[in-house]
This record gives structure tokens, C-alpha cells and sequence, in this order.
């Protein structure tokens, strides 16, 4: 039952995101041209920027997560209260902070902007409508982290496709009629904020004894809050800096273009790590439930099922954007120019991408035991190393060398967590490298030999899906073979324990 709710949270979780990520993957291209190089690359320029700011949530909306999550199974209603009452308000004074570290950077990010920019007045109130809008909608997060505490993924999910469609809609809308980051910006300031007001009236009515007063907000709470939410705020640094931070620097040391073909590169493997990350953040709550309940055995059941079968899925998407990357680049963006500039960074940073997947499973898993101390500061260290190699390489080697910077730090640290929380569940490292990688690395060699054989020229979006599908197939075919002869073989096994059992008692 346990693994059962887990999947349908995973999948409707999954689901919300794989529909945000077809979107993006051909709006990507579209806003590219229709903005121009320059202007999409302020974009990325300020997006980066603004990914910092987020940083004010200091891991409060993972507290906000795992304690509904304790208090709702508990019935602890008074403690819930206590918990959204104290966290929105140190959202609300965040928020308020955010906003004047905003206004007062304003005058030296303005300045870069209009470095890079062909429209420095429209420029300079998109920046400032998004910090707006980011210190708005920071008090309301509160509210999503209810309902991921509350495992209601499908209600969330189903609010977000929504949103997207019509956020996506009023994009092309402006995009065909008069492009602009100003227009944009509205777009995204008006829709994240209708939201995350539904997802407010969602927390009311799921939960009809909340109360929100300041009058609940109390010292013990805080001090809750606070011994979670530190080692998660560093952690979430630690992912700011790791992520945003080759587009900044880049940036500053070379042009607006080189950023839009790093940020390319960067997206597609993110977009592939986010796929599968989506899924397993659904964990959290549920082991927490486990953790409070002493059940450590069940949770490292999830960490081999949950680490194999997002294995499987990441594998062929992993190969495919080694093999057929710079193709899909020139399908994907209409110009082979894009593909040259972009490959060799593809390359570099999709080197680690199943092992932070793999990765991203051992990471819940802390999350939601609240082992966080070891995880985070490791993170930190992560990022030190990136951003420093990031310097010392991006004049010698541009883009490639801000590529390399992030990726080789980023291997050894999912090595590193992968090992702890092994050792925190008492998970032999053998065990669960041939419980969870073994059968994924099987299946997918064959994949990666029928791609290999691809004797045609691949040049379109025909030709691209019948090279994927000449190895996808078969591959899913295989894994469905894998785990039935698997699953069978484990119910003969059990069905013998039983019968030496009762004939020994």
C-alpha cells in the first residue's frame, strides 16, 4: 500500500513536470527567436540573478513539508497551526527583506543589464517587476509545501498544468503581437501569484481546522523551524550556486550570446535531472511518516526500488544526449550554429547525469529523516569548488571550462552522499550496487547498441524519433522482461522461506 501511494504521488508529481518541460522544450527555441539572442540572454542573465533571491526561503519550505507531514499523521492539529503560523510569518518578513536587498543592488545590476541589452528601459522594469513578484510570492509558498506535506501531488499537479496552459498561451499571444521581457514579465508576475492563491483556498479546504494567527506564533516553534531549515538553507545554497552560477559568471567575463548557449546546454540537462527529480521528491513526507514510525529497514527498501527504477527511466535519456545531442540540437533550435556552440558543453555537463539521479533518491531520503547537517555543508563545499574552478577556467576555455568546472565537483559529490546514506541505513554499498544499478546498466546496453548501428542520416524530427525508437523499444521491452522474471522469482523465494518455516515449527 505504502509503495503504492508512493508511485501515484511520484507519477501525477512527474506528470506536472514532464508537461512543464514539454513546454519549455518548444517554447525554448521559439522565445530564442522571437526575443533574439541578446534579449533571451538577459533573461537567463536575470533569472540567475533572482534564483539567489529565493534563497530568503532558507529551507523553511522544506520544514513547512516535513513537519505537516509528522504533525497531520500525528493528529497534532494545534502544532500544525503553531508550524504554518510561524513559517508565514517569517515568510512575510523575508519577503520584505528580499525586496529591499533588491531595490538597494538595483543601481550595480542595471548597469550589466544595460551592458548586454538593445532596450535598457525595458530591461530595468523587468528586473524590478521580478523582484516584485518574488517577494510577493514568497509568503504564499507556504502553502504548496501543505500540500506536498500533506501528499495531495495530484491536486497540486493538477493546479499547476493549469496554470501553465494559460501561462503559456499568453506568451505566444504577446509573442506574436509586440515581444517583450517587460510583457513577460507580467505574464509570469500575474499567473504565479492567481496560483498560488488557489493553492491557499486548496490548503483551506483540506485542511478546515487551519488557523493562521500571530498569536501562535511561538518560541518553541521557531526554534523547530530553525534546527531543519539551516542545514536546508545551505543546502539550497549550495544548488543556487552550483546551478546559477556559470551564467553569471559568464556573463560577466564574456557576452550575452555565450550566455544563451551555455544556459541551452545547462537547460537540457537540467530539464532531464528535474524530470526524474520531480518524482522523487514525493519521498519526503513518506519517510518521514517511516522515520517516525522506527521503520529504517522500509526505508532502505525505497532507497534500492526508488534508486533502480529511476534508473531505468534517466539511462536512455542519459545516452540519447550523448549520441544524438548535437542532431537534436539542430532540429530542436533550426540552425546546425546552435549545435556547434552548444555540444561540447552538453557533453561535459550530462557526464554525471544518471549518478545525480541516483543521487537525488540518497537526498530525499535525508530530507526526510532530517539528516541534513553532513549532506549540506558537503554541498557547500560542492559549490566552493565550482564557482572557483569556474573563475580560475572561463577565460582559457569559455564556455567548456565553466562545463568541466561544474561537472567534476558534482561527481565526486554524488558519490559522497550516495555512500552516507548507505551507511546511515546500514545498506551494504555491494548490495546496493547490484540491487539498483545492476539491472538498469543491463537493459541499457541494449539501447545503446541499436543506436550505435544507426546508419541514416538524422536531420529531422522523422528521422530523430526513429533512431530513438529503433533502441527505446526494445529496451522497454527488456526492462518489462527484467523485472517480471524478477518479481516472480521473489514470490517463489518467499513462497519456500514459508514452507521451510512451517516445517521447522
Amino acid at each position: 500500500m505504502m509503495h503504492r501511494r508512493m508511485a501515484l504521488s511520484a507519477f501525477t508529481n512527474w506528470l506536472a513536470f514532464a508537461a512543464t518541460l514539454l513546454v519549455a522544450f518548444f517554447i525554448s527555441p521559439y522565445l530564442i527567436r522571437t526575443l533574439g539572442a541578446s534579449r533571451y540572454g538577459v533573461w537567463v542573465f536575470v533569472e540567475s540573478i533572482l534564483a539567489y533571491f529565493t534563497l530568503f526561503d532558507l529551507g523553511i519550505a522544506a520544514c513547512v513539508v516535513r513537519y505537516v507531514a509528522r504533525f497531520h499523521a500525528a493528529g497534532s492539529q494545534v502544532e500544525l497551526n503553531k508550524l504554518v503560523s510561524s513559517c508565514l510569518a517569517l515568510f512575510l518578513g523575508l519577503g520584505l527583506i528580499a525586496l529591499a536587498l533588491g531595490a538597494a543592488l538595483s543601481p550595480v545590476l542595471i548597469p550589466l543589464l544595460d551592458r548586454t541589452s538593445t532596450d535598457a528601459g525595458d530591461t530595468t522594469l523587468f528586473l524590478l517587476l521580478m523582484l516584485g513578484n518574488l517577494a510577493v510570492t514568497l509568503p504564499l509558498s507556504v502553502f504548496p509545501s501543505i500540500l506536498d506535506g500533506l501528499e495531495r501531488f495530484a491536486l497540486k499537479s493538477a493546479v499547476r498544468i493549469v496554470f501553465l496552459v494559460l501561462r503559456t498561451t499568453a506568451t505566444i499571444i504577446l509573442m506574436e503581437h509586440e515581444p517583450s521581457l517587460l510583457g513577460l514579465g507580467v505574464i509570469f508576475t500575474v499567473g504565479n501569484l492567481a496560483e498560488h492563491l488557489v493553492f491557499a483556498v486548496l490548503c483551506r479546504v483540506r485542511l478546515p481546522d487551519l488557523r493562521i494567527s500571530y498569536r501562535l506564533v511561538d518560541r518553541a516553534t521557531l526554534q523547530l523551524v530553525r534546527g531543519y531549515s539551516v542545514d536546508a538553507f545551505l543546502a539550497m545554497i549550495a544548488g543556487r550556486v552550483s546551478v546559477q552560477s556559470g551564467a553569471i559568471i559568464i556573463g560577466i567575463f564574456l557576452s550575452a550570446p555565450e550566455i544563451t548557449w551555455f544556459a541551452i546546454a545547462l537547460r537540457l540537462v537540467e530539464f532531464a535531472k528535474a524530470l526524474l527529480r520531480s518524482a522523487t521528491t514525493t519521498l519526503t513526507p513518506a519517510i518521514s511518516s517511516l522515520e517516525a514510525a522506527g521503520d529504517h529497514a522500509a526505508i532502505g527498501k525505497v532507497l534500492l526500488r526508488a534508486t533502480r527504477w529511476v534508473l531505468y527511466l534517466i539511462l536512455p535519456v542519459h545516452l540519447g544526449l550523448i549520441l544524438f545531442g548535437r542532431p537534436f540540437l539542430t532540429v530542436w533550435l533550426g540552425s546546425p550554429e546552435y549545435a556547434e556552440k552548444c555540444y561540447p558543453a552538453l557533453m561535459i555537463l550530462s557526464a554525471t547525469l544518471s549518478l545525480v539521479v541516483a543521487q537525488s533518491v540518497a537526498s530525499r531520503i535525508l530530507y526526510g529523516m532530517g539528516r541534513l547537517r553532513l549532506f549540506a555543508r558537503m554541498s557547500l563545499v560542492e559549490s566552493g569548488i565550482n564557482v572557483t574552478l569556474s573563475l580560475l577556467l572561463v577565460r582559457a576555455y569559455g564556455l567548456n571550462g565553466v562545463a568541466w568546472a561544474a561537472m567534476v565537483p558534482n561527481a565526486f559529490f554524488c558519490l559522497f552522499v550516495i555512500g552516507y546514506t548507505c551507511r546511515l541505513l546500514g545498506q551494504p554499498i555491494g548490495e546496493y550496487l547490484g540491487t539498483a544499478w545492476l539491472r538498469p546498466l543491463l537493459a541499457a546496453v541494449l539501447p545503446l547498441a541499436a543506436w550505435m548501428m544507426v546508419s541514416w542520416e538524422v536531420n529531422t524530427w522523422l528521422t530523430l524519433a526513429a533512431a530513438i525508437a529503433l533502441g527505446l523499444l526494445p529496451y522497454v521491452l527488456t526492462v518489462a522482461l527484467m523485472e517480471g522474471l524478477a518479481a516472480r522469482l521473489r514470490l517463489r523465494f518467499n513462497g519456500m522461506r514459508r514452507l521451510v518455516l512451517r516445517s521447522v515449527t
